[in-house]
């Protein structure tokens, strides 16, 4: 009798499951992944289509091809809850798809529920991200929220694109802690005055609290004016989970042993930014992880379904960023070595490319 899988999300650790699927058929197991979109964007190449360097087809998987390629069923639906003791996915139009096995890779959210019905916008789901960011980017005072590696690197490919296209304005930005607070005080320092050797505006420990439809009001009372906000803050957990009584960590995400297995449930598997690992809890949200988890996510599910030992994931010590930073130039960031230059971009550009080239036939 066979087995089904059900893959929810098609980040990219699953990307990785339906690459090794298309020369690898299990026997007596049906795959079928849920996700909303026909295309999955790949967040690392969005600062160069921002900035105009990359099309649009560049920066996504095409899923229904990949899993029809895969011989994996592609449900266009979003999962909404799930039923862990009884096997059950029930998705937002209220369809229920029973699995013996389920992996969730989702991503995560960036948006806070409480400015959901403010003016900002964020890029999840990412398949929104393009419309949203062709509209931004020709605006006068597009503000960007959130320091982090992402907020920078849109922030500077934004005005790079203003810059090039003689468009007049000035991108601002606001972060509740430091420029890159998650790197050595001195790579932040230098980041920020990068941004406003490049004309950015950048407002640091400042909390924003309120989003007006022309400004946003900050902790300290201050109000900066916008034509557009992009909500790049800390990384959130989906729903989902808490929804369904899965055990999640402070942000709403799943908990995950070693073996990107849940903690309460052998059958339910995650990787990517929807999960945190319960011997890692302080590993950052960010892709880099997310495909490195994918072949032992693969493994891990195909040993799993045959009755097998399953393999942990390690996380590396440290993880090599590049950011863009405009005019094909990059600022790249390994522990506590960093560099600004073009040679960094090209090599970023060099690994954008491969992983995409991966999953298009």
């Amino acid at each position: 009798m066979s087995k089904r899988l059900l893959l929810v999300g098609a980040g990219h650790a699953h990307l990785e499951i339906l690459r090794q699927l298309r020369s690898e058929n299990w026997r007596q197991v049906d795959v079928c992944m849920i996700t909303p979109s026909p295309y999955q964007y790949y967040s690392g190449m969005f600062s160069g289509y921002t900035e105009g360097l990359y099309s649009e087809e560049d920066i996504r998987v095409d899923i229904r091809q990949l899993a029809n390629a895969s011989n994996v069923h592609w449900i266009p639906k979003k999962a909404s809850f799930i039923k862990p003791q009884q096997k059950k996915i029930v998705c937002e139009d209220g369809s229920v798809y029973p699995f013996d096995v389920v992996s969730f890779d989702i991503g995560s959210k960036s948006l806070p529920l409480s400015f959901e019905d403010s003016a900002a916008r964020t890029i999840k789901p990412n398949y929104e991200f393009t419309e949203q960011i062709r509209t931004l980017r020709k605006t006068t005072k597009p503000l960007i929220v959130g320091g982090g590696a992402a907020g920078t690197e849109l922030a500077m490919s934004i005005q790079a694109y203003k810059d090039k296209h003689k468009i007049p304005g000035q991108v601002r930005l606001i972060t509740s802690d430091r420029i890159l607070a998650d790197g050595p005080k001195y790579v932040s320092a230098r980041l920020k005055k990068l941004l406003e050797k490049k004309g950015i505006r950048v407002w640091q420990d400042e909390h924003v609290e309120e989003v007006f439809e022309e400004f946003v009001k900050t902790d300290s009372g201050n109000r900066v004016r916008h034509t557009g906000v992009l909500w790049l803050g800390g990384a959130i957990g989906d729903p989902i989970f808490e929804k369904s009584s899965l055990a999640i960590d402070e942000r709403s995400f799943a908990l995950v042993r070693s073996t990107l297995q849940f903690r309460d449930y052998d059958y339910i598997f995650g990787a990517g930014d929807c999960v945190t690992m319960i011997d890692h809890p302080n590993l950052p949200k960010s892709g880099v992880y997310a495909v490195r988890q994918g072949p032992v996510l693969w493994e891990n599910l195909k040993n799993y379904l045959s009755g097998l030992s399953l393999d942990s994931f390690v996380p590396q010590k440290n993880a090599m960023y590049i950011l863009s930073t405009g005019g094909k130039k990059g600022f790249l960031v390994y522990g506590p070595v960093s560099s600004h230059n073009k040679k960094a971009w090209q090599l970023k550009n060099k690994i954008d490319r491969e992983f995409m080239a991966k999953y298009k036939q």
